[in-house]
């Protein structure tokens, strides 16, 4: 008897003791009815609210797809992959008008991730190109180009360039003095034509660095705009000029100038030249010159003491004749020396190159120059149905004065 009733009271504990357990489990589970807690994360979508986790107070979704818990306030997640290669926002640029209309060149685009500030860029140089089937060669040679050269070399110097335009239309709009403001477009339409979209686009695909060192060289000169407003001097040809294009008409100012040519003579024929020719031979006298420097390099890798020797006289020979023919085309009327000099460039280059080409192959004198010529007239040509390179005819530019 004493045996049943201690194990009825057994049975009545255990009893109890399931009855705890199992309401300690619904309390809990009451209390935690719609919360996740801990580091566990949640996600609410549709119209659901009010999901509290760790430290968060509040998150409300809506269509994102994602939410950082932990101690954060939320995330928001959107459908934006991030693939957009401009540089900043469309602000600076919302005085350019016009799409790209060409739904090659808009997948070729959407291809790169190219849009807003990029596509404006885009849409600046197609107009600047002029020519039969103008459309079929912007994007041949849009297409013939890597997706880096395109962004890095191309688009991204534009908007920059594009931007500083902009901020000098800006300024010149914002002039009340109108001589002053009338100056002032004269320089910005100047600035405008030294840049020459249409010649450097075109031989891109020979020279890969000449646009977007063309657009770095005068995006600067665009932001003068609001000193000139203060120091109209800075209107002035050589004002505007940076150290390093002075430093260069110095350096073609010693080649020329001498005990028979002044320096008064020498300063008149720039004075009488437009600033477009003046930044041109400019340019091509840093062309020889980097290239000179480009051979002398290449000729100090020579083992050979013969060969180095004379490829280092073959250098200099080079030299001599450009610099005695520099001096000869400023003896010359305005218009011989533009095209004298403009003419010139292809040459030396091309002499500079078989050089080059000799160090590098091992040809003899007169195969290297014979590759050099083919590849200076491969330069100088263009693919059929390509706009013509240049802006004009040397005696439409400017560059009509009187002989000396």
């Amino acid at each position: 008897m004493v045996k049943i009733k201690c194990f009825s009271l057994l049975l009545v504990l255990i009893f109890l003791l399931l009855l705890v357990i199992s309401c300690g489990s619904g309390s809990k589970a009451v209390t935690n009815t719609g919360k996740t807690t801990g580091t566990n994360t949640g996600i609410t979508t549709g119209t659901n609210t009010g999901i509290t986790t760790g430290t968060n107070t509040e998150i409300t979704t809506g269509t994102n797809t994602e939410i950082t818990t932990g101690t954060n306030t939320g995330t928001n997640t959107g459908t934006n992959t991030g693939t957009d290669v401009e540089v900043g926002d469309e602000e600076g640029l919302a005085y350019l008008e016009g799409k790209v209309t060409d739904p090659r060149v808009q997948a070729l685009l959407d291809k790169l991730g190219v849009s807003g500030a990029g596509r404006k860029a885009i849409v600046y140089i197609r107009d600047n190109l002029t020519g039969d089937d103008v459309d079929d060669f912007f994007y041949n040679r849009l297409n013939k180009l890597r997706a880096d050269i395109v962004i890095e070399k191309i688009i991204k110097p534009t908007v920059i360039l594009l931007r500083a335009r902009g901020e000098a239309l800006r300024v010149i709009e914002g002039t009340t003095d109108e001589d002053l403001k009338s100056k002032l477009r004269l320089v910005f339409h100047r600035y405008d034509s030294l840049v020459n979209i249409r010649e450097k686009f075109n031989i891109l695909l020979l020279e890969r660095d000449i646009f977007e060192k063309t657009v770095t060289r005068y995006a600067p000169k665009f932001r003068k705009f609001k000193e000139m407003v203060t120091n109209p001097r800075l209107m002035d040809m050589y004002a505007w000029l940076d150290a390093d294009e002075r430093a260069t008409i110095d350096e073609i100012e010693k080649v020329v100038v001498n005990f028979t040519y002044t320096k008064e003579k020498f300063d008149d024929i720039l004075d009488n030249l437009s600033s477009g020719y003046i930044v041109k031979i400019i340019e091509i006298y840093e062309d020889i010159k980097i290239k000179q420097e480009e051979v002398s390099k290449a000729i100090a890798t020579v083992s050979d003491d013969f060969l180095r020797q004379d490829l280092q006289a073959r250098l200099k020979r080079v030299k001599d004749e450009y610099n005695a023919d520099i001096r000869d085309a400023f003896d010359k009327p305005l218009v011989e020396l533009v095209r004298q000099i403009l003419n010139n460039r292809d040459v030396y280059l091309g002499r500079l190159n078989g050089i080059k080409a000799t160090v590098a192959v091992g040809k003899s004198e007169e195969e290297a120059d014979k590759a050099a010529a083919a590849a200076v007239k491969a330069e100088g040509s263009t693919e059929a149905g390509e706009p013509g390179e240049g802006s004009g005819t040397v005696e439409e530019s400017g560059a009509t004065g009187g002989g000396s």
